[in-house]
């Protein structure tokens, strides 16, 4: 392990996070929010005195770093990340848990966006929400710079599903290559948020919320704390989240070929073609249990990309099936995208891969050729998927028996596990009121995991992985 490259990235990350706490802390001067102020300056200042130290102390790496290395800094961030910016949530509000701050920080930084703390009144204050759309944004732009980067590397999770033309692997440090993804990432979450805050604004919605729809629906997440509670204000705002919402849940499968003015690679790209068409799908699931079209298929939109922002009548998706409303949350949105779940890719790796299987019953000798976006795939790709979705299932099963031996019902043991797993807000709200410590500790958890991606945490249980 090079350990120097590890904390020298890792204190740049943080310095970034310093340099949000500190225009919070600005905010909160200008809103005239004291407490905030206090909160937000002392955790800025805390976390840029620690990144500083580090860097200033930390030689400069006389070896090259490896993909081991990449994914050692993607852990410690996930890991220690919510930690640094749980504080806000501890002295920012009335709330003496600092349990229930990590949960609130975590579940931002993850997109699951729901909130566990209650203010008085639900007045938030302005400064407060401005931080947890700052997390959502930190959380979305590590998550998928993490999958185009670390993951394309190690090869984790099915070989093949996270690479794009934006990654190559350097003859140099691997910290080398990531500046060329974060460049497109970062262009792609800022035109995205400020094309939908315009659009909202056009549309007469009121500044504040208009920025943090924005950003929920560019980040697939939850910004406002009674997010779930907010009516879109006509049809047309609605058509305007469910569009931001699929150029949140698709990500670079769908940046990458309008950089590269490829229409016919936007309406041909499987990840894209699919989320089509399972949006229409559990759209008629919702209307079979009695939605209305519009409704139905908002909340279908909203699911599959892992929000849960409401599309139409909020509330209205009560009315669903409870193993109906988990099925778009487990397929999630693009493997390239802030969106969570197993991800399209790996179910249309499974499936074109189960119909291969099909047509060989029949022709046994047949000879068939596996390709996922013009590249063939051999079977140790396969394999790899299987294992993740093995691990998948593995780890909801586990975290449904830890809920359940936390106390709680066999509903809401499903909802928090698969919400936490698959970074849904939209499943875990309702079911996370009133959480006992042991049950916020297991959902914090589920949430890290699920970023981590399940199998790329193994690697860190092994004493060999932190030796090098």
């Amino acid at each position: 392990m090079n350990y120097a490259s590890v904390a020298r990235v890792l204190s740049l990350l943080m310095l970034i996070v310093a340099g949000a706490g500190i225009f919070g802390a600005v905010i909160a001067v200008v809103a005239g929010e004291t407490q905030q102020v206090i909160s937000l300056g002392v955790t800025a200042m805390g976390i840029l005195v620690a990144a500083a130290s580090v860097l200033l102390l930390t030689l400069k790496p006389e070896r090259k770093a490896r993909p081991s290395d990449g994914l050692a800094v993607v852990i410690l961030w996930w890991l220690l990340t919510p930690l640094a910016t749980s504080m806000p949530f501890v002295f920012g509000v009335a709330n003496s848990s600092v349990i229930t701050a990590i949960h609130e920080a975590a579940a931002c930084l993850t997109t699951t966006g729901h909130s566990v703390i209650e203010v008085s009144g639900g007045d938030w204050p302005v400064s407060l929400i401005y931080w947890r759309g700052a997390l959502h944004l930190l959380g979305a732009f590590s998550a998928i710079v993490t999958a185009a980067g670390v993951f394309a590397a190690v090869n984790l999770g099915g070989p093949g599903v996270h690479r794009t033309v934006l990654f190559t692997l350097p003859e140099s440090s691997f910290f080398d290559a990531i500046p060329r993804i974060t460049g497109p990432v970062s262009l792609m979450i800022g035109v995205g948020v400020l094309l939908m805050f315009v659009a909202l604004l056009v549309l007469g919605v009121e500044p504040g919320r208009a920025l943090g729809d924005a950003v929920s629906v560019i980040t697939t997440g939850l910004v406002h704390p009674d997010a779930l509670d907010l009516a879109p204000a006509s049809a047309a705002v609605s058509v305007v989240l469910a569009t931001g919402l699929l150029l949140g849940s698709l990500g670079l499968a769908f940046w990458l070929p309008l950089r590269r003015r490829a229409w016919a690679s936007i309406m041909q790209d499987p990840e894209i073609v699919v989320f089509a068409g399972f949006a229409v799908l559990f759209a008629g699931f919702a209307m079979i249990a009695g939605l209305a079209a519009g409704d139905a298929l908002g909340w279908s939109i909203a699911t599959l990309s892992t929000s849960g922002i409401p599309l139409g009548t909020p509330g209205a998706a009560d009315a669903i099936p409870l193993t109906v409303y988990v099925m778009p949350c487990l397929i999630g949105g693009s493997a390239l995208a802030a969106a969570g779940g197993i991800k399209l890719a790996r179910v249309i790796v499974l499936g074109q891969r189960a119909g291969q299987e099909f047509q060989q019953l029949g022709y046994r000798r047949s000879v068939v050729s596996f390709r996922f976006r013009d590249r063939e795939l051999d079977e140790r790709s396969v394999i790899g998927v299987w294992v993740y979705f093995v691990a998948y299932v593995l780890a909801v099963f586990m975290f449904l028996i830890a809920f359940s031996f936390a106390g709680l019902g066999f509903d809401d043991a499903i909802r928090l596990s698969i919400g936490g797993l698959t970074s849904s807000g939209g499943l875990v709200a309702g079911s996370d009121t009133n959480l006992g410590p042991a049950s916020e500790i297991l959902l914090i958890i589920a949430m890290l995991l699920g970023r981590l991606e399940i199998l790329t945490l193994l690697p860190a249980l092994s004493l060999s992985f932190w030796r090098g």
